[in-house]
């Protein structure tokens, strides 16, 4: 009898599944695919914009291409999942990102999607890095079940600040200022190249890429906080990032980085608190950020600050 069952609930999964499409995305999806990441709700390593403008922004990123990388899982005109692949061929990876709408469809849909995306990225490099966060601990299983290994993991930390301002001491020597304009993006874009370089995942910008993010919806240049040496060479920065989620407003420290020649000095924890005190000013209810788990001097600078861990994000690798 017990037999019998499973099998008539293996064949209406199987009904199911065939059921829904795997589609390419189409710029007329973008409003139902807000409405999906709506659903679906936090997941992977990224925080996808509220609202239909935001998500377009996103989407238009130069590395994105979502017509050619995104597709759409489509249940008679519900959507009802997406995959999505972003190549980094500087750096000999692609990074994918999958998720479904209700349990129901379970990994029969989760394991058409990461099929799409590893032979999708394959056509760009030999290895694919994909995301998980603790609520997603099923999607983690499956994935380690069918060959992907577990490289990384990253800490997503929240702080609520209240009133209470952040030392912020620039070292003698040293300025700290707002970035002016589009003047200082090469600049910008060589110095988060440079101290960047060692990190994990880490895939070097093209200074369209620095234009494209200083131009999305709640960033700005006078949201980059710059340290200057005596020479004026730009030696540190704090990139943040304002805006709202589910009505509340939320402020991020992004990128927060030292030239390596310049390190030594205190500018990273000088620069981090100038950017939290800049968020402070702006009225945020919350401040948050994401550091590697194995960045031990960060993780110090953000905890005395009073920054809390709220959640884990494994990364996994697959060769392809």
């Amino acid at each position: 009898m017990a037999c019998s069952i499973r099998h008539r609930i293996d064949q209406k999964a199987l009904s199911t599944q065939s059921e829904i499409q795997l589609r390419n995305f189409k710029w007329s999806d973008t409003s139902a695919l807000s409405g999906l990441l709506g659903d679906v709700g936090t997941h992977g390593h990224r925080q996808w914009p509220e609202g239909v403008e935001g998500l377009r922004f996103e989407l238009e990123y130069p590395r994105v291409q979502p017509q050619q990388n995104l597709v759409l899982a489509d249940a008679a005109g519900e959507l009802v999942g997406y995959a999505i692949v972003e190549p980094e061929q500087n750096i000999e990876r692609s990074v994918v990102g999958v998720a479904t709408a209700a349990k129901k469809h379970g990994e029969g849909l989760a394991g058409r999607l990461l099929d799409w995306t590893t032979e999708r990225a394959a056509e760009f490099a030999p290895v694919a890095h994909l995301a998980t966060r603790e609520h997603e601990r099923d999607l983690g299983e499956f994935v380690e079940s069918i060959g992907w290994r577990r490289v990384r993991k990253y800490l997503k930390l929240e702080c609520r600040p209240g009133s209470s301002r952040a030392a912020a001491v620039i070292p003698s020597g040293f300025t700290l200022r707002v970035m002016t304009g589009l003047d200082e993006l090469t600049e910008l874009t060589n110095l988060q190249n440079q101290s960047f370089s060692a990190h994990f995942g880490y895939s070097p910008n093209t200074d369209s890429e620095i234009k494209a993010r200083l131009l999305a919806p709640g960033s700005g240049f006078d949201d980059v906080l710059l340290i200057r040496d005596a020479d004026d060479l730009l030696v540190a920065y704090c990139w943040t990032q304002t805006g709202e989620h589910a009505g509340s407003s939320f402020g991020r420290i992004g990128m927060t980085a030292v030239l390596p020649d310049a390190q030594g000095h205190g500018l990273g924890r000088a620069v981090a608190e100038a950017g939290f005190n800049h968020l402070l000013q702006r009225g945020v209810e919350v401040i948050e950020l994401d550091v590697d788990s194995t960045n031990a001097p960060a993780i110090k600078i953000y905890t005395s600050l009073g920054f809390v861990t709220v959640s884990e994000v494994d990364w996994w690798e697959k060769s392809l």
